[in-house]
């Protein structure tokens, strides 16, 4: 257990470093959203609550899922790239523990910039607060590990920073667009607001809103079934792609 503190240890320390662009910089986008929105449709309500709250509590999802998968992503590329990723090969750590370590990290820092932009952030906001607290803890610290354990998969997977931007572009960021970010799904065309049911991350941006602002999209005894689920499916990649990438040759 001392090996896997001191990994998570190096990966806190690691963006710690490079906080201008690990925390304030998604920091910075989510402001330029809020302000164009703001401009555009400010005076918009959607369920009695502000239009710009509610695309606030998406962005601020949108935040700890994009810092949970990028953290050990982009961390093991580099490592790659410069040859430290040898010093897994050697750990007495389990593929499980090397990957526990690393999503933790990417928790930390998913917490961290989290709790920096709703400081910064949310005294602009109009008719925010916090709901249901412990709901909204439990989510912060599930999606954080969990698209961590997203990004470590990724990450092993991955040969170089082109194949990792092509996932991050292509696949994680249309399903964040489209996950009710910026949108009630209700308010979709059927079939699109049943299809959206299985968009992962628009469970987790429907309980962050819960535990925000009490307003949810989908039953939320539905979202944490999916949330709970994609975590063990998580996981278990997790250990699978760890596992067999660490057991190959070094090079």
């Amino acid at each position: 257990m001392t090996f896997m503190w001191a990994l998570y240890a190096r990966e806190v320390k690691r963006f710690r470093k490079l906080m201008l662009d690990t925390v304030f910089s998604p920091i910075v986008s989510m402001v330029l959203y809020l302000a164009v929105f703001g401009v555009v449709v400010s005076t918009k309500s959607i369920e009695g609550i502000s239009f710009l709250a509610f695309i606030y509590t998406g962005l601020l999802g949108m935040i700890m899922v994009n810092s949970g998968f990028s953290n050990p992503g982009f961390a093991l590329i580099i490592a790659k790239n410069l040859g430290s990723i040898l010093d897994l090969q050697v750990t007495p750590l389990k593929p499980w523990q090397i990957g526990i370590a690393f999503s933790l990290a990417a928790l930390t820092r998913g917490l961290f910039t989290l709790c920096v932009a709703v400081l910064l952030t949310i005294w602009f906001i109009p008719g925010m607060g916090i709901a249901h607290p412990l709901g909204l803890l439990a989510v912060m610290l599930i999606t954080g590990l969990q698209y961590g354990m997203l990004g470590v998969t990724f990450g092993f997977w991955a040969r170089g920073f082109e194949a990792l931007t092509f996932v991050t572009t292509f696949v994680l960021q249309p399903m964040i667009f489209l996950a009710g970010v910026f949108y009630p799904i209700a308010q979709l065309p059927a079939p699109w607001n049943m299809l959206s049911q299985f968009n992962p991350v628009h469970h987790t941006i429907n309980l962050f809103r819960y535990g925000f602002v009490g307003y949810a999209d989908t039953p939320i005894l539905v979202s944490w079934a999916a949330v709970l689920s994609i975590s063990l499916l998580f996981f278990v990649l997790m250990q699978w792609m760890t596992a067999r990438k660490l057991a190959e040759p070094m090079q």
